[in-house]
Protein backbone atom coordinates (compact mmCIF):
# COMPACT_ATOMS: atom_id res chain seq x y z
CA UNK A 1 0.00 0.00 0.00
CA UNK A 2 1.45 3.39 -0.81
CA UNK A 3 2.98 5.36 1.85
CA UNK A 4 0.28 8.28 1.33
CA UNK A 5 -2.74 6.27 2.22
CA UNK A 6 -0.78 4.76 4.89
CA UNK A 7 -0.41 8.34 6.40
CA UNK A 8 -4.38 9.68 6.11
CA UNK A 9 -5.91 5.91 6.56
CA UNK A 10 -6.97 7.27 10.24
CA UNK A 11 -8.14 10.30 8.52
CA UNK A 12 -10.31 8.27 5.68
CA UNK A 13 -11.92 6.12 8.61
CA UNK A 14 -12.81 9.76 9.84
CA UNK A 15 -14.42 10.88 6.39
CA UNK A 16 -16.56 7.78 6.38
CA UNK A 17 -17.79 7.81 10.04
CA UNK A 18 -18.99 11.51 10.20
CA UNK A 19 -20.27 11.98 6.17
CA UNK A 20 -21.69 8.18 5.86
CA UNK A 21 -21.26 8.38 1.81
CA UNK A 22 -23.56 5.39 -0.01
CA UNK A 23 -21.90 6.76 -2.84
CA UNK A 24 -18.54 7.38 -3.82
CA UNK A 25 -16.20 7.82 -6.78
CA UNK A 26 -12.99 7.60 -7.06
CA UNK A 27 -10.70 9.70 -8.86
CA UNK A 28 -6.82 7.61 -8.78
CA UNK A 29 -3.33 7.40 -10.44
CA UNK A 30 -3.23 4.34 -8.17
CA UNK A 31 -4.06 1.09 -7.83
CA UNK A 32 -6.89 -0.32 -6.57
CA UNK A 33 -5.20 -0.01 -3.31
CA UNK A 34 -7.13 3.24 -2.27
CA UNK A 35 -10.33 1.29 -2.63
CA UNK A 36 -8.98 -1.66 -0.38
CA UNK A 37 -8.18 0.81 2.03
CA UNK A 38 -11.74 2.61 2.29
CA UNK A 39 -13.18 -0.91 2.04
CA UNK A 40 -10.88 -1.33 5.14
CA UNK A 41 -11.88 1.30 6.60
CA UNK A 42 -15.96 1.08 6.41
CA UNK A 43 -15.63 -2.56 7.83
CA UNK A 44 -13.51 -0.66 10.90
CA UNK A 45 -16.38 1.95 11.25
CA UNK A 46 -18.52 -0.47 11.43
CA UNK A 47 -17.16 -3.22 13.63
CA UNK A 48 -16.81 -0.36 16.15
CA UNK A 49 -20.08 0.69 15.82
CA UNK A 50 -21.49 -2.49 16.42
CA UNK A 51 -19.38 -2.59 19.55
CA UNK A 52 -19.98 0.74 20.49
CA UNK A 53 -24.01 0.13 19.69
CA UNK A 54 -25.47 -3.14 20.03
CA UNK A 55 -29.02 -1.26 18.63
CA UNK A 56 -27.46 -0.39 14.93
CA UNK A 57 -25.56 -3.54 14.54
CA UNK A 58 -28.49 -4.86 11.90
CA UNK A 59 -28.15 -1.90 10.60
CA UNK A 60 -24.20 -1.41 10.61
CA UNK A 61 -23.69 -5.04 9.44
CA UNK A 62 -25.82 -4.73 6.60
CA UNK A 63 -24.96 -1.37 4.95
CA UNK A 64 -23.49 -0.98 2.22
CA UNK A 65 -21.41 1.26 0.03
CA UNK A 66 -21.20 1.64 -3.92
CA UNK A 67 -17.63 2.47 -5.14
CA UNK A 68 -16.88 3.60 -8.37
CA UNK A 69 -13.31 4.51 -10.01
CA UNK A 70 -11.84 7.06 -13.03
CA UNK A 71 -8.79 4.90 -13.65
CA UNK A 72 -6.27 7.18 -14.49
CA UNK A 73 -3.77 4.54 -15.28
CA UNK A 74 -5.72 2.40 -17.72
CA UNK A 75 -2.82 0.24 -18.50
CA UNK A 76 -3.02 -1.33 -15.26
CA UNK A 77 -5.74 -4.33 -14.39
CA UNK A 78 -7.30 -4.17 -11.17
CA UNK A 79 -10.27 -5.36 -9.38
CA UNK A 80 -9.51 -8.30 -8.95
CA UNK A 81 -11.59 -8.34 -6.07
CA UNK A 82 -14.54 -7.15 -7.61
CA UNK A 83 -14.09 -3.90 -5.38
CA UNK A 84 -15.68 -1.25 -7.62
CA UNK A 85 -18.87 -1.55 -8.72
CA UNK A 86 -17.53 0.34 -12.45
CA UNK A 87 -14.74 1.35 -13.87
CA UNK A 88 -14.42 4.11 -16.07
CA UNK A 89 -11.61 5.42 -18.38
CA UNK A 90 -10.12 9.36 -17.99
CA UNK A 91 -12.93 10.19 -20.91
CA UNK A 92 -15.57 10.12 -18.17
CA UNK A 93 -14.38 13.32 -16.82
CA UNK A 94 -14.70 14.87 -20.26
CA UNK A 95 -18.45 15.38 -19.99
CA UNK A 96 -18.75 16.65 -16.19
CA UNK A 97 -22.64 17.33 -16.54
CA UNK A 98 -23.27 13.74 -17.96
CA UNK A 99 -22.14 12.36 -14.91
CA UNK A 100 -24.29 10.76 -11.93
CA UNK A 101 -23.88 12.59 -8.54
CA UNK A 102 -22.03 10.96 -5.68
CA UNK A 103 -22.06 11.84 -2.16
CA UNK A 104 -18.55 11.54 -1.83
CA UNK A 105 -15.86 11.91 -4.90
CA UNK A 106 -12.02 11.23 -3.37
CA UNK A 107 -9.12 12.73 -5.79
CA UNK A 108 -6.15 11.08 -4.98
CA UNK A 109 -2.72 11.73 -7.53
CA UNK A 110 -4.41 14.38 -10.55
CA UNK A 111 -4.01 17.92 -9.97
CA UNK A 112 0.00 17.63 -9.91
CA UNK A 113 -0.48 16.53 -13.55
CA UNK A 114 -2.99 18.73 -14.87
CA UNK A 115 -2.03 22.15 -15.51
CA UNK A 116 -3.36 24.54 -12.82
CA UNK A 117 -6.20 26.01 -14.12
CA UNK A 118 -7.84 23.52 -15.92
CA UNK A 119 -7.32 21.59 -12.29
CA UNK A 120 -9.43 24.11 -10.82
CA UNK A 121 -12.42 24.51 -13.84
CA UNK A 122 -12.25 20.48 -13.53
CA UNK A 123 -12.79 21.22 -9.51
CA UNK A 124 -15.19 23.18 -9.58
CA UNK A 125 -17.59 21.18 -12.16
CA UNK A 126 -17.22 18.44 -9.69
CA UNK A 127 -18.51 19.79 -6.70
CA UNK A 128 -21.62 20.27 -8.88
CA UNK A 129 -22.11 16.60 -8.55
CA UNK A 130 -21.25 16.02 -5.13
CA UNK A 131 -23.56 16.19 -2.70
CA UNK A 132 -21.56 16.31 0.33
CA UNK A 133 -17.76 17.27 -0.41
CA UNK A 134 -14.99 16.37 -1.99
CA UNK A 135 -11.39 14.68 -1.05
CA UNK A 136 -8.65 16.28 -2.40
CA UNK A 137 -4.82 14.44 -1.34
CA UNK A 138 -1.69 15.93 -3.30
CA UNK A 139 1.96 16.60 -2.76
CA UNK A 140 3.23 19.88 -1.34
CA UNK A 141 5.08 19.80 -4.49
CA UNK A 142 4.30 17.96 -7.65
CA UNK A 143 5.99 14.89 -8.67
CA UNK A 144 5.45 12.18 -11.74
CA UNK A 145 2.75 9.38 -11.33
CA UNK A 146 5.61 6.70 -13.03
CA UNK A 147 8.76 7.98 -10.81
CA UNK A 148 7.51 9.79 -8.19
CA UNK A 149 9.71 12.18 -8.29
CA UNK A 150 9.12 15.98 -8.12
CA UNK A 151 8.43 17.86 -11.25
CA UNK A 152 8.49 21.34 -9.59
CA UNK A 153 9.77 22.86 -6.69
CA UNK A 154 6.54 25.24 -6.18
CA UNK A 155 3.42 24.83 -4.24
CA UNK A 156 1.01 25.23 -6.96
CA UNK A 157 -1.94 24.49 -4.62
CA UNK A 158 -2.20 26.39 -1.78
CA UNK A 159 -5.10 28.32 -0.01
CA UNK A 160 -4.89 31.58 -2.11
CA UNK A 161 -4.68 28.97 -5.31
CA UNK A 162 -8.71 28.10 -4.20
CA UNK A 163 -9.62 31.49 -3.06
CA UNK A 164 -13.54 31.87 -3.21
CA UNK A 165 -13.76 28.25 -2.32
CA UNK A 166 -15.58 26.60 0.41
CA UNK A 167 -12.81 23.93 1.90
CA UNK A 168 -10.63 23.19 4.38
CA UNK A 169 -7.18 22.08 4.29
CA UNK A 170 -4.37 20.19 6.57
CA UNK A 171 -0.69 19.50 5.78
CA UNK A 172 0.95 16.13 6.73
CA UNK A 173 4.12 16.37 5.93
CA UNK A 174 5.19 16.30 2.11
CA UNK A 175 0.82 15.96 1.39
CA UNK A 176 -1.94 18.20 1.77
CA UNK A 177 -5.50 16.87 2.09
CA UNK A 178 -8.40 19.20 1.02
CA UNK A 179 -12.11 19.03 1.52
CA UNK A 180 -14.33 20.99 -0.58
CA UNK A 181 -17.77 21.40 -0.46
CA UNK A 182 -20.70 22.47 -2.94
CA UNK A 183 -21.19 26.13 -3.39
CA UNK A 184 -24.40 27.44 -1.37
CA UNK A 185 -26.46 29.07 -3.49
CA UNK A 186 -27.13 31.82 -0.96
CA UNK A 187 -29.91 34.69 -1.75
CA UNK A 188 -28.76 38.32 -2.07
CA UNK A 189 -28.68 40.13 1.47
CA UNK A 190 -30.47 44.34 1.40
CA UNK A 191 -27.85 45.51 3.60
CA UNK A 192 -25.10 44.87 0.97
CA UNK A 193 -27.08 47.75 -1.21
CA UNK A 194 -24.92 50.40 -1.10
CA UNK A 195 -24.98 54.10 -2.32
CA UNK A 196 -23.52 55.18 -4.70
CA UNK A 197 -22.35 58.65 -3.53
CA UNK A 198 -22.41 61.04 -0.81
CA UNK A 199 -24.15 64.74 -0.59
CA UNK A 200 -23.57 65.44 2.90
CA UNK A 201 -20.66 65.01 4.77
CA UNK A 202 -21.86 64.92 8.76
CA UNK A 203 -19.86 64.81 11.83
CA UNK A 204 -21.15 61.00 12.75
CA UNK A 205 -20.68 59.79 16.48
CA UNK A 206 -18.88 56.21 16.44
CA UNK A 207 -18.82 52.87 18.70
CA UNK A 208 -15.62 50.86 18.34
CA UNK A 209 -15.81 47.56 19.93
CA UNK A 210 -12.21 45.76 20.92
CA UNK A 211 -11.88 42.25 20.20
CA UNK A 212 -9.11 41.95 22.40
CA UNK A 213 -6.71 44.06 23.75
CA UNK A 214 -3.62 41.78 22.44
CA UNK A 215 -0.40 42.90 20.26
CA UNK A 216 -1.81 41.94 16.60
CA UNK A 217 -2.07 44.06 13.32
CA UNK A 218 -5.50 44.16 13.89
CA UNK A 219 -6.09 45.67 16.79
CA UNK A 220 -3.10 47.91 15.64
CA UNK A 221 -5.59 49.35 12.44
CA UNK A 222 -8.69 49.55 14.68
CA UNK A 223 -6.96 52.02 17.42
CA UNK A 224 -5.49 54.09 14.16
CA UNK A 225 -8.84 54.00 12.32
CA UNK A 226 -10.19 56.19 16.18
CA UNK A 227 -7.79 58.42 16.02
CA UNK A 228 -7.80 59.43 12.56
CA UNK A 229 -11.68 59.45 12.59
CA UNK A 230 -11.76 60.98 15.87
CA UNK A 231 -8.73 63.84 13.82
CA UNK A 232 -11.62 64.52 11.34
CA UNK A 233 -14.15 65.76 13.86
CA UNK A 234 -15.66 62.83 14.60
CA UNK A 235 -16.60 61.66 18.01
CA UNK A 236 -15.01 58.03 18.74
CA UNK A 237 -16.12 56.02 21.69
CA UNK A 238 -14.16 52.90 22.58
CA UNK A 239 -15.51 49.65 24.10
CA UNK A 240 -14.20 46.58 25.78
CA UNK A 241 -15.62 44.09 27.83
CA UNK A 242 -13.71 41.88 29.60
CA UNK A 243 -13.64 39.65 32.82
CA UNK A 244 -9.35 40.71 33.43
CA UNK A 245 -9.07 44.71 32.27
CA UNK A 246 -10.42 47.93 34.02
CA UNK A 247 -9.31 49.58 30.60
CA UNK A 248 -10.38 49.23 27.27
CA UNK A 249 -7.53 50.83 25.61
CA UNK A 250 -4.24 48.35 25.69
CA UNK A 251 -1.54 49.32 27.97
CA UNK A 252 0.68 48.79 24.74
CA UNK A 253 -1.28 51.43 22.36
CA UNK A 254 0.67 54.85 21.52
CA UNK A 255 -3.38 56.67 21.78
CA UNK A 256 -3.27 59.71 23.89
CA UNK A 257 -6.60 61.07 25.62
CA UNK A 258 -6.81 63.44 22.80
CA UNK A 259 -7.15 60.31 19.88
CA UNK A 260 -10.70 59.19 21.47
CA UNK A 261 -14.03 60.65 23.25
CA UNK A 262 -14.31 58.42 25.92
CA UNK A 263 -13.20 54.92 26.60
CA UNK A 264 -15.82 52.44 28.14
CA UNK A 265 -15.49 48.80 29.83
CA UNK A 266 -18.60 46.86 29.69
CA UNK A 267 -18.65 43.71 33.04
CA UNK A 268 -18.46 40.61 31.99
CA UNK A 269 -22.23 39.32 31.37
CA UNK A 270 -23.75 43.14 30.70
CA UNK A 271 -24.93 44.00 27.25
CA UNK A 272 -24.02 46.34 24.65
CA UNK A 273 -27.24 47.68 24.35
CA UNK A 274 -27.05 49.13 28.14
CA UNK A 275 -24.07 50.98 26.94
CA UNK A 276 -24.05 52.08 23.59
CA UNK A 277 -27.66 54.22 23.08
CA UNK A 278 -26.86 57.43 20.98
CA UNK A 279 -24.44 56.70 18.27
CA UNK A 280 -24.97 56.65 15.12
CA UNK A 281 -23.07 53.27 13.87
CA UNK A 282 -20.78 50.57 15.37
CA UNK A 283 -17.97 49.13 13.84
CA UNK A 284 -16.67 45.45 15.04
CA UNK A 285 -13.05 44.45 14.41
CA UNK A 286 -14.22 40.35 14.77
CA UNK A 287 -16.70 38.37 13.27
CA UNK A 288 -17.19 36.51 16.69
CA UNK A 289 -18.75 39.89 17.55
CA UNK A 290 -21.61 40.00 15.76
CA UNK A 291 -24.24 37.93 18.05
CA UNK A 292 -23.89 40.69 20.60
CA UNK A 293 -25.53 43.04 18.17
CA UNK A 294 -27.79 40.96 16.14
CA UNK A 295 -30.52 42.99 17.50
CA UNK A 296 -29.04 46.71 17.61
CA UNK A 297 -31.08 49.25 16.46
CA UNK A 298 -27.88 51.40 15.22
CA UNK A 299 -25.90 50.34 11.92
CA UNK A 300 -23.38 47.92 12.72
CA UNK A 301 -20.27 47.47 9.80
CA UNK A 302 -17.49 44.75 10.23
CA UNK A 303 -14.03 45.68 9.44
CA UNK A 304 -13.15 42.00 7.80
CA UNK A 305 -9.64 41.78 8.02
CA UNK A 306 -9.42 38.23 7.59
CA UNK A 307 -8.84 34.80 10.10
CA UNK A 308 -7.50 31.68 9.68
CA UNK A 309 -10.72 29.81 9.32
CA UNK A 310 -11.71 31.98 6.22
CA UNK A 311 -9.03 30.78 4.12
CA UNK A 312 -9.63 27.08 5.11
CA UNK A 313 -7.61 26.65 8.62
CA UNK A 314 -9.10 24.94 11.29
CA UNK A 315 -5.94 22.91 11.62
CA UNK A 316 -8.01 20.31 11.17
CA UNK A 317 -9.78 18.75 7.75
CA UNK A 318 -13.86 19.61 8.20
CA UNK A 319 -16.63 17.64 6.99
CA UNK A 320 -20.34 18.98 5.38
CA UNK A 321 -21.76 18.68 8.87
CA UNK A 322 -18.97 20.17 10.97
CA UNK A 323 -19.73 22.77 13.57
CA UNK A 324 -17.21 25.33 12.53
CA UNK A 325 -18.31 25.41 9.44
CA UNK A 326 -21.67 25.95 10.31
CA UNK A 327 -20.94 29.12 12.44
CA UNK A 328 -19.08 30.50 9.79
CA UNK A 329 -21.33 30.09 7.49
CA UNK A 330 -24.15 31.58 10.02
CA UNK A 331 -22.00 34.62 10.90
CA UNK A 332 -21.00 35.72 7.37
CA UNK A 333 -24.72 35.51 6.54
CA UNK A 334 -25.77 37.87 9.09
CA UNK A 335 -27.50 40.93 7.98
CA UNK A 336 -24.41 43.49 9.16
CA UNK A 337 -22.41 45.99 7.19
CA UNK A 338 -19.85 44.58 5.57
CA UNK A 339 -16.43 46.40 4.80
CA UNK A 340 -13.09 43.99 3.61
CA UNK A 341 -9.33 45.04 4.17
CA UNK A 342 -8.21 43.70 0.63
CA UNK A 343 -9.28 42.48 -2.89
CA UNK A 344 -8.73 38.98 -1.99
CA UNK A 345 -11.12 38.95 1.51
CA UNK A 346 -13.98 40.51 -1.36
CA UNK A 347 -13.19 37.64 -3.43
CA UNK A 348 -13.77 35.05 -0.38
CA UNK A 349 -16.77 36.48 1.32
CA UNK A 350 -18.73 36.97 -2.50
CA UNK A 351 -17.36 33.10 -3.42
CA UNK A 352 -18.52 31.39 -0.28
CA UNK A 353 -21.29 33.32 1.25
CA UNK A 354 -22.57 35.37 -1.62
CA UNK A 355 -21.97 38.87 0.23
CA UNK A 356 -20.86 42.11 -1.18
CA UNK A 357 -18.92 44.45 0.76
CA UNK A 358 -16.93 47.73 0.14
CA UNK A 359 -13.13 48.03 0.04
CA UNK A 360 -11.68 49.64 2.90
CA UNK A 361 -7.68 48.83 3.19
CA UNK A 362 -5.32 49.01 6.29
CA UNK A 363 -3.28 52.38 6.88
CA UNK A 364 -0.01 53.01 7.94
CA UNK A 365 1.02 55.67 10.37
CA UNK A 366 4.00 56.95 8.33
CA UNK A 367 5.35 59.56 10.59
CA UNK A 368 5.74 56.70 13.51
CA UNK A 369 7.50 54.32 10.55
CA UNK A 370 9.96 56.59 8.81
CA UNK A 371 13.30 55.41 6.87
CA UNK A 372 16.69 55.67 8.82
CA UNK A 373 19.07 58.86 7.62
CA UNK A 374 22.29 56.63 7.89
CA UNK A 375 21.11 53.00 7.92
CA UNK A 376 24.90 51.76 8.41
CA UNK A 377 24.76 48.03 9.86
CA UNK A 378 28.46 46.20 9.48
CA UNK A 379 26.53 42.78 8.19
CA UNK A 380 23.19 43.13 6.56
CA UNK A 381 20.56 42.60 8.59
CA UNK A 382 17.53 40.51 7.79
CA UNK A 383 14.14 41.19 10.11
CA UNK A 384 11.13 38.52 10.75
CA UNK A 385 8.45 39.75 12.77
CA UNK A 386 5.14 37.49 14.15
CA UNK A 387 4.91 34.41 16.44
CA UNK A 388 6.80 31.47 15.12
CA UNK A 389 3.92 29.32 16.65
CA UNK A 390 1.58 30.41 13.83
CA UNK A 391 2.23 27.54 10.87
CA UNK A 392 0.43 30.18 8.15
CA UNK A 393 3.25 32.71 9.01
CA UNK A 394 5.57 29.72 7.18
CA UNK A 395 8.22 30.26 9.64
CA UNK A 396 9.50 27.01 9.06
CA UNK A 397 10.15 28.28 5.24
CA UNK A 398 11.78 31.35 6.08
CA UNK A 399 14.72 29.36 8.64
CA UNK A 400 15.01 26.83 5.55
CA UNK A 401 15.63 29.88 2.94
CA UNK A 402 17.72 31.26 5.58
CA UNK A 403 19.52 28.36 5.99
CA UNK A 404 20.14 28.07 2.07
CA UNK A 405 21.80 31.29 2.13
CA UNK A 406 23.61 30.63 5.28
CA UNK A 407 25.17 27.92 3.36
CA UNK A 408 26.50 30.38 0.29
CA UNK A 409 28.90 31.49 2.88
CA UNK A 410 26.97 35.30 2.38
CA UNK A 411 27.54 37.14 6.21
CA UNK A 412 24.35 38.32 7.75
CA UNK A 413 22.36 38.41 11.06
CA UNK A 414 18.58 37.59 11.98
CA UNK A 415 16.54 39.76 13.87
CA UNK A 416 13.18 38.32 15.36
CA UNK A 417 10.33 40.33 16.60
CA UNK A 418 8.01 37.30 18.48
CA UNK A 419 5.40 37.73 20.90
CA UNK A 420 6.97 34.54 22.09
CA UNK A 421 10.17 33.42 23.17
CA UNK A 422 11.60 31.29 20.25
CA UNK A 423 14.24 28.81 20.24
CA UNK A 424 17.38 28.47 17.34
CA UNK A 425 20.17 26.48 18.89
CA UNK A 426 21.03 25.22 16.08
CA UNK A 427 20.51 27.70 13.42
CA UNK A 428 23.56 28.28 11.01
CA UNK A 429 22.79 32.39 11.62
CA UNK A 430 23.07 34.62 14.01
CA UNK A 431 19.83 35.01 15.57
CA UNK A 432 18.58 37.43 18.38
CA UNK A 433 15.26 37.63 19.54
CA UNK A 434 12.58 40.18 20.65
CA UNK A 435 10.57 39.28 22.64
CA UNK A 436 6.99 41.83 22.67
CA UNK A 437 9.17 44.55 21.69
CA UNK A 438 7.27 48.20 22.34
CA UNK A 439 5.67 49.66 19.11
CA UNK A 440 8.65 52.04 19.52
CA UNK A 441 11.23 49.39 19.52
CA UNK A 442 10.01 47.39 16.73
CA UNK A 443 9.30 50.65 14.82
CA UNK A 444 13.54 50.74 15.42
CA UNK A 445 14.19 47.52 14.19
CA UNK A 446 11.84 48.00 10.97
CA UNK A 447 14.16 51.29 9.84
CA UNK A 448 17.30 49.64 10.69
CA UNK A 449 17.03 46.06 9.10
CA UNK A 450 17.88 46.46 5.71
CA UNK A 451 15.65 43.19 4.63
CA UNK A 452 12.13 42.06 5.49
CA UNK A 453 11.68 38.69 5.27
CA UNK A 454 7.97 37.59 4.82
CA UNK A 455 6.80 34.25 4.34
CA UNK A 456 2.97 33.72 4.66
CA UNK A 457 0.90 30.91 3.16
CA UNK A 458 -2.34 33.33 3.46
CA UNK A 459 -2.52 37.33 4.26
CA UNK A 460 -5.68 39.14 3.94
CA UNK A 461 -3.96 42.75 3.85
CA UNK A 462 -0.51 41.97 5.55
CA UNK A 463 1.17 45.21 8.10
CA UNK A 464 4.45 44.25 9.22
CA UNK A 465 6.01 44.56 4.86
CA UNK A 466 4.18 47.52 4.44
CA UNK A 467 5.07 48.94 7.90
CA UNK A 468 9.05 47.62 6.47
CA UNK A 469 8.12 49.72 3.27
CA UNK A 470 7.50 52.85 5.60
CA UNK A 471 10.24 52.03 7.36
CA UNK A 472 12.81 52.42 4.08
CA UNK A 473 13.59 48.69 4.62
CA UNK A 474 13.37 46.27 1.84
CA UNK A 475 10.78 43.29 1.37
CA UNK A 476 11.18 40.18 0.24
CA UNK A 477 7.68 38.38 0.87
CA UNK A 478 5.70 35.08 -0.78
CA UNK A 479 2.78 35.93 -2.82
CA UNK A 480 0.09 35.23 0.13
CA UNK A 481 -2.81 36.97 -2.02
CA UNK A 482 -3.48 40.34 0.29
CA UNK A 483 0.02 41.56 -0.22
CA UNK A 484 -1.23 41.75 -4.18
CA UNK A 485 -3.24 45.20 -2.70
CA UNK A 486 0.06 47.25 -2.72
CA UNK A 487 2.75 45.15 -3.94
CA UNK A 488 4.36 45.66 -7.53
CA UNK A 489 6.88 43.23 -7.86
CA UNK A 490 10.32 44.19 -9.08
CA UNK A 491 9.33 47.97 -8.20
CA UNK A 492 8.41 48.02 -4.40
CA UNK A 493 9.63 44.30 -3.53
CA UNK A 494 10.28 40.94 -4.49
CA UNK A 495 7.73 38.79 -4.28
CA UNK A 496 8.31 34.53 -4.72
CA UNK A 497 6.00 31.63 -5.25
CA UNK A 498 4.93 29.57 -2.31
CA UNK A 499 7.15 26.96 -0.77
CA UNK A 500 9.73 28.05 -3.64
CA UNK A 501 12.49 27.69 -1.42
CA UNK A 502 15.36 28.13 -4.13
CA UNK A 503 14.07 31.23 -5.60
CA UNK A 504 13.57 32.76 -2.13
CA UNK A 505 17.17 32.10 -1.54
CA UNK A 506 18.42 33.42 -4.96
CA UNK A 507 16.21 36.36 -4.23
CA UNK A 508 17.57 37.32 -0.36
CA UNK A 509 21.28 36.13 -1.46
CA UNK A 510 20.85 39.26 -4.33
CA UNK A 511 19.36 41.50 -1.95
CA UNK A 512 22.30 40.98 0.50
CA UNK A 513 24.76 41.24 -2.12
CA UNK A 514 23.24 43.90 -3.69
CA UNK A 515 23.13 47.39 -1.01
CA UNK A 516 21.37 49.22 -4.57
CA UNK A 517 19.28 47.07 -4.66
CA UNK A 518 18.01 46.90 -1.86
CA UNK A 519 17.73 51.33 -1.55
CA UNK A 520 15.90 51.03 -4.78
CA UNK A 521 13.06 48.76 -3.37
CA UNK A 522 13.20 50.46 0.02
CA UNK A 523 13.18 54.27 -2.23
CA UNK A 524 9.57 52.83 -3.65
CA UNK A 525 8.59 50.90 -0.69
CA UNK A 526 8.15 54.29 1.08
CA UNK A 527 6.39 56.03 -1.60
CA UNK A 528 3.83 53.03 -1.70
CA UNK A 529 3.82 53.30 1.67
CA UNK A 530 3.07 57.06 1.94
CA UNK A 531 0.08 56.62 -0.56
CA UNK A 532 -1.82 54.36 2.46
CA UNK A 533 -1.25 56.80 5.12
CA UNK A 534 -3.93 57.13 7.62
CA UNK A 535 -4.37 60.50 6.03
CA UNK A 536 -5.03 59.45 2.70
CA UNK A 537 -6.89 56.50 3.80
CA UNK A 538 -8.94 57.88 6.60
CA UNK A 539 -11.70 60.14 4.05
CA UNK A 540 -12.01 56.31 2.42
CA UNK A 541 -13.49 55.10 5.79
CA UNK A 542 -15.41 58.43 6.57
CA UNK A 543 -17.09 57.80 3.04
CA UNK A 544 -17.65 53.98 3.57
CA UNK A 545 -19.85 54.92 6.68
CA UNK A 546 -21.69 57.51 5.36
CA UNK A 547 -22.59 55.66 2.44
CA UNK A 548 -23.89 52.72 5.44
CA UNK A 549 -25.97 55.67 7.77
CA UNK A 550 -27.25 57.04 4.01
CA UNK A 551 -28.52 53.55 2.46
CA UNK A 552 -30.11 52.74 6.55
CA UNK A 553 -31.84 56.15 5.71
Amino acid sequence: MHDELVKIKTFLEEVLVNEKPQKILEISGFDDCAARLISECVEHTNNDHQNNDNTNKIENKTRTISIERVDLLDSIHINTDNIYDNIYSYAYLNDIDLMKKYDMIFIFHLFENLPAEEAKSMLVELLKKTEKSIILVTPIYPYDLETDNAIASIRTYHPIFFLGMDFSYKRQDDIQIYSFFPKIDYPHLKCDEIVDYINDIKKMKIAYILPHLELTGGVKALLQQVKELNKRGHTVNIYYRGDDSNIAIPSWSHLTDNDYANQVVIPPGASYSDFITDEDIIVLGFVNQIDDFEDSKIPVVLWEQGSPAIYGDHDKILFSNSRERFVMHRFYRKPVHLLAVSQTLRDVMKGIFNRESQFFPNGIDTDFYYPSENKENDIPIVLLVGNPSLEFKGFKLATKVLGEVSKMGIPFKVWWASQIEASFNNAPFDVEVFVMPTQKKLAELYRNADVYLSTSLYESFPLPPIEAMASGTAVLATDNGGINTYAEPGNNCLLCEQEDIDSMSFALSSLLLNPDTREFLASEGRKTALTYSFENVAPQLEMCLLKILARRK
